[in-house]
């Protein structure tokens, strides 16, 4: 367990002797070039963390039981001749120094991604994404940098994490989260899913910082490789073709801030998630969600010698469930390609990261639908031919934008966990709601759940709040653009 974080302004004068004091101890200043507002970062044995920035403030993260660590923050401290300078407040906006002699120049804003939950029996999977302006790198590095993301930690303890994120969008963070629900997951390959998501994510990043149409030059985005297929890999060549430096690298989050916070934010949202679960299922408990874990393994067999349908929060097509309901290894099915999916036009827009729902399209048999009628729960009415992409909505939309009016038994069915329409969705919502609209509050009970991941924007018109972050209206009337029509 780390304890929380000890800030400590360094002055210039005594930057050497700091460095000579963690060398004197067999520790030896290390730069990190992924991240420019780095001067050195020293790491115990013991997994304390010793960070020195450019801008002159020292993060100590001391992890407990790490007699090294608690020598080496005490000599800090006599050094300095100080106590902690601050606890939980945001540091200064780091400096940025000019690169040099054949130095790659730096990148302004640092973006990364990576995925939580494909290896859990119970709950789902989900993306993080983060894009860190200047001003806010110390800062998110204080919350997250120490945190080891695949080690155990409370669910509240994940959750409290995601939302002292959240807080930082107000100073520029730019923190999202996407969920791949269990029955794409059960048959779709994952890999081809993964590369279809972290498209989606990216475009998710780049509309909330506002580059959704911009050229990229000062971003550097960084993607945790599961294995990326070529769906990806062909995006990435185009985010480069408009001035980004992408790299997908194994770990991304051991060696990336940005892919350290986008992986603390995914593990948040899962932990919502589980949170919820454990407060709804009643022939629990459940366990973790491991499919190692000992009352989660109990749990699945309980539910199996019941012979119910496996509920959309249980990866059925893992096999522990598979051979409990005595069925072979599922074949997954393959991605269809987003030409398959969209109009020519759309589908190049999606790879690109900037889809414009006000001419997207969508493929059903030889017809190209401007809307789409759907029941409550999400299913289609009336349709030409197949159209494959209505299972994949929520990868292929930046989320939904409900109208004002939806009635609220409406909404609440929405709200099933199990397959209402906006189960595992993200939900736009504009400034300064109305706190005692019963519509947020429905909303916020199903975020809080981890039914819904609620995005907050700056867009008042719902028009122009679709038409920014490339999502779905959704609405019993009629709008422009591409939409969703609830009926019946």
């Amino acid at each position: 367990m780390t304890s929380r974080p000890d800030t400590y302004d360094v002055p210039k004068a005594k930057t050497d002797a700091l460095r000579a004091l963690f060398d004197a101890r067999g520790h030896t200043p290390r730069r990190l070039p992924q991240n420019k507002y780095v001067a050195f970062e020293v790491r115990t044995d013991g997994r304390s963390i010793f960070t020195l920035y450019t801008s002159g403030k020292l993060v100590v993260s001391q992890r407990e039981g790490d007699a090294e660590g608690l020598v080496l923050a005490d000599e800090v401290r006599t050094l300095l001749g100080v106590r902690p300078a601050t606890r939980a407040t945001a540091p200064r906006a780091a400096k940025t120094s000019a690169p040099g002699p054949g130095d790659v120049a730096p990148r302004t804003l640092l973006a990364g991604c990576d995925e939580t939950g494909t290896g859990e029996l119970l709950g789902t999977t989900f993306l993080g994404g983060a894009l860190l302006r200047p001003a806010v790198v110390e800062a998110a590095h204080v919350l997250a940098g120490h945190v080891e993301t695949k080690s155990s930690r409370a669910l509240s303890g994940w959750e409290t994490l995601g939302e002292q994120l959240s807080a930082l969008r107000t100073d520029g963070l730019v923190v999202e989260a996407l969920c791949v629900r269990n029955p794409l997951f059960d048959a779709y390959s994952k890999n081809d899913l993964l590369d279809l998501a972290y498209v989606r994510l990216v475009g998710d990043l780049l509309a909330s910082a506002g580059l959704r149409e911009a050229a990229l030059d000062d971003v550097e985005l960084v993607i945790d490789d599961y294995g990326a297929k070529s769906l990806l890999r062909r995006a990435a060549e185009s985010w480069r073709a408009r001035g980004a430096r992408v790299a997908l690298e194994t770990k991304a989050d051991v060696n990336h801030l940005s892919a350290r916070v986008a992986s603390v934010y995914a593990r948040s949202a899962r932990a919502r998630e589980m949170s919820g679960l454990l407060a709804e299922v009643e022939d629990g408990p459940i366990g973790t969600g491991n499919a190692g874990n000992p009352v989660t393994l109990r749990w699945v067999r309980r539910r199996a010698r019941g012979g119910a349908p496996w509920p959309a929060f249980v990866k059925a097509s893992f096999r522990t469930v598979r051979d409990l309901d005595g069925l072979d290894p599922v074949t997954k099915r393959p991605v269809p390609a987003p030409e398959a999916l969209f109009d020519a036009a759309s589908a190049a827009d999606f790879v690109a990261a900037r889809l414009d729902v006000t001419r997207a399209r969508l493929r059903a048999g030889d017809a190209l639908l401007p809307s789409v009628q759907l029941d409550a729960r999400g299913r289609p009415r009336d349709l030409p031919g197949e159209c494959p992409a209505l299972d994949l909505l929520a990868l292929l939309f930046g989320g939904l934008v409900l109208d004002d009016d939806l009635p609220l038994p409406l909404l609440d069915r929405m709200l099933v966990r199990e397959d209402g329409l906006a189960s595992g969705q993200r939900v736009l919502v504009g400034p300064e709601p109305d706190r005692d609209d019963p519509r947020l509050l429905a909303l916020l009970r199903a975020h809080r759940a981890g039914i819904v991941e609620l995005v907050p924007t700056t867009e008042r018109d719902l028009a122009e709040r679709a038409r920014a972050h490339s999502s779905l209206r959704v609405t019993t009337g009629e709008c422009d653009g591409f939409f969703l029509r609830v009926v019946g």
